[in-house]
């Protein structure tokens, strides 16, 4: 098992950071050239789309690009069956896909403050939020048997839009590895990242991070406002085909 400093030394070098909690050692394979071109069509053709929205965010997250195939990797180590990536995915394949709502809360019952089939969530002052976790149970991406699946989320890849920003300080915990306290924003988060356009860019200070089915995190924040925001979460997914095989709604 390569350790977690060895496989990410070249984005290290970039100046991307990896959170994989209190891992050392993960298992990982290294993706065959069509499953990589898979993933990179879809990675692809989202950078695309945000860079016509939003150049800078799109440049921050275009140097993350060695990293999903590196996270893919560990994931089709994981995996008790062993399968490879398409695009699209097939029965019996894994799949890959900007993040969307029901990836994350895939069930009702999974901890989290989105609102269902949302980006949404309310917020009150003064009381904690969740991204992920609930402040008493970790999250977890989805273990059912057949259905595995796993999030990367981007290094400065959580964006609020239409509102000013309602959070300045956060907390990334994970099974394992609670030490850690809060990390804060710079004031200046309240200004738009692009001209004339209603986004907000938080920074992420612990890196990328990569999250799996075997071990969960929590990631907080403490609202200064009230009121609902909309919180979008830069990243992708991958999962066995039958996690996302047809059209989603929780």
């Amino acid at each position: 098992m390569p350790a977690v400093s060895e496989l990410f030394r070249d984005e290290r070098k970039k100046g991307i950071d990896v959170f994989l909690g209190n891992r050392k050692e993960v298992v990982y394979t290294e993706l065959e050239s069509d499953e990589k071109e898979a993933i990179k069509i879809v990675f692809e053709y989202g950078l695309k789309q945000i860079g016509r929205i939003s150049p800078k965010i799109a440049s921050d997250i275009k140097l993350q690009e060695s990293l999903i195939y590196k996270v893919a990797g560990i994931f089709k180590e994981m995996l008790p069956e062993k399968k490879s990536y398409a695009f699209p995915s097939e029965s019996g394949n894994l799949g890959v896909a900007w993040l969307f709502p029901q990836a994350i809360k895939y069930a009702t019952t999974v901890p989290t403050s989105y609102k269902n089939n949302s980006w949404d969530i309310d917020l009150t002052a003064g009381t904690k939020a969740w991204l992920f976790g609930d402040g008493t149970n970790y999250y977890k991406t989805c273990g059912e048997t057949g259905k595995h699946s796993a999030i990367l989320i981007f290094q400065d890849g959580i964006i609020e839009i239409g509102s000013t920003p309602k959070a300045e300080q956060f907390r990334l915990i994970a099974e394992g590895v609670t030490k850690y306290g809060i990390y804060t924003v710079a004031p200046m988060v309240e200004e738009r990242i692009e001209e004339n356009r209603l986004i907000y860019q938080y920074p992420t200070p612990m890196g990328a991070t990569a999250i799996f089915y075997d071990r969960g995190i929590m990631w907080g924040f403490m609202p200064k406002a009230s009121g609902t925001s909309t919180i979008k979460l830069l990243g992708l997914v991958f999962y066995e085909h039958d996690f996302a095989s047809d059209l989603k709604w929780i």
